[in-house]
């Protein structure tokens, strides 16, 4: 009987180790399916990412900058890694290439350029990469607003200085109608039907000057003059938010300091209107992208335009070739083929040299060795371009050229290659003989 007992017992242990185990395999396969699901899910998200932009980076000018600002919201987390698989460490032998062929004539330009010396101001060292001297530079600007309070980084990060500095350099841009510098005048006009009145086309653009940077969310686009009527009470809601808030540039090193600069700026508003083109209206607005409008952004170097960028998806350069990166090919892997007759034309017609010209013109008024010219083109008329915007604290994407921009930026700073633009005038209040 002993003997059958412990029989049984065993057997019962042996049946309930198998239980046990037939429960711990169907726990990891359950976590198995479950975790695949999940990474399956993942990649397929990453993959709708990719290819929406990449559909989009053939579409229409400007709809893929519309597609990222909705992507990005939409999935933040997605989106950010798919940016980062065009930021793998591919070497770009094309850019490597160009930088070689283009060196000596932008050392000789920065021998040749006059600085202002608030620009001079930044600690750049040998080996620093791009973003770093940017956060050099802001660095710089934040030293000189503690020492003596210049805020000549107004010429950017203030939008109103920047259109007074157009004006007052006859830098072409989209009519900017009227600035307020007290939110009650601007409720003023919006109430009274004012604004209806000062303006002869839409869309019109209501924009907070004290808030430049893409995450503030600092333009209200108004379509139609109905909607200028039918949308007041978002308007106003737009106007008392944005009054108060302040700029907080996310996601860049030189945050810190960059905030509290922005932090200085006295709140203010203007009215824009639509950058007019010779065939009329051709564009349609999508959330605070202008689809359909084309818009580039120069890369100007000690007074010389380094390169062009479409959408972040296609380089124009200086000798004349234009590297596309809407593929594999080039948006990862660096190794982009050229860009067939979708853009071509625009330098083969003349455009791009508009833009060269125009934003060579602004960096030499402003003596600033290194900025981003954000311009508009007129598809109908090669002459007229018109500058949206500039940026001193550029973080678009480059592909690697910026590996090289930067060294000819380095280069002329730590060995002061450039002449000194002798001036007390606060950058954003020069203006032309």
């Amino acid at each position: 009987q002993c003997q059958l007992r412990r029989s049984l017992s065993l057997i019962r242990l042996n049946h309930q180790e198998q239980v046990c185990t037939k429960g711990l395999n169907m726990l990891k396969t359950a976590a198995l399916v479950a975790i695949s699901a999940v990474a399956l899910y993942q990649v397929g998200i990453a993959v709708y990412i990719f290819t929406t932009l990449s559909i989009h980076s053939q579409g229409e000018f400007g709809s893929i900058m519309a597609v990222v600002n909705d992507l990005r919201f939409q999935y933040p987390v997605h989106f950010e890694m798919v940016n980062r698989v065009t930021k793998l460490p591919f070497p770009n032998n094309s850019a490597k290439r160009y930088y070689e062929e283009q060196k000596d004539f932008f050392l000789k330009a920065a021998e040749e350029f006059e600085i202002h010396p608030y620009w001079a101001d930044n600690n750049a060292k040998e080996g620093m990469g791009f973003r770093e001297v940017v956060t050099e530079r802001v660095l710089g600007m934040y030293r000189q607003f503690q020492a003596t309070g210049r805020m000549d980084y107004r010429l950017e990060k203030d939008r109103c200085a920047m259109i007074e500095f157009f004006r007052n350099n006859n830098i072409p841009h989209p009519a900017v109608k009227k600035m307020w510098y007290s939110k009650e005048a601007v409720i003023e006009d919006l109430k009274s039907g004012a604004i209806e009145k000062m303006v002869d086309n839409f869309p019109i653009f209501l924009k907070a000057c004290h808030l430049t940077q893409q995450s503030s969310d600092g333009t209200f686009s108004i379509k139609t003059p109905a909607a200028l009527k039918d949308n007041e009470e978002n308007i106003l809601k737009f106007i008392n938010h944005r009054w108060g808030y302040r700029s907080r540039d996310v996601d860049r090193p030189w945050q810190d300091k960059g905030d509290k600069l922005t932090d200085a700026l006295t709140p203010s508003y203007e009215i824009q209107e639509p950058f007019m083109q010779t065939g009329g209206n051709q564009m349609h607005v999508e959330g605070r992208v202008a689809v359909g409008l084309i818009e580039v952004r120069a890369e100007v170097m000690w007074g010389k335009v380094y390169l062009v960028n479409l959408d972040a998806t296609t380089i124009f350069r200086r000798d004349g070739k234009i590297e596309d990166y809407t593929s594999f090919m080039g948006g990862v892997l660096h190794m982009p083929p050229e860009a067939g007759k979708r853009v071509s034309w625009l330098r083969d017609e003349g455009y791009i040299d508009c833009v060269i010209e125009v934003s060579e013109r602004l960096a030499q008024a402003a003596h600033i060795e290194y900025v981003r010219v954000d311009v508009f083109i007129d598809k109908g008329d090669p002459k007229n371009c018109a500058v949206n915007e500039i940026s001193l604290t550029s973080g678009y994407v480059y592909y690697g050229h910026e590996e090289r921009m930067v060294n000819l930026w380095i280069d002329g700073l730590v060995n002061k290659r450039y002449k000194v633009f002798e001036t007390d005038i606060p950058v954003h209040e020069l203006k032309s003989a």
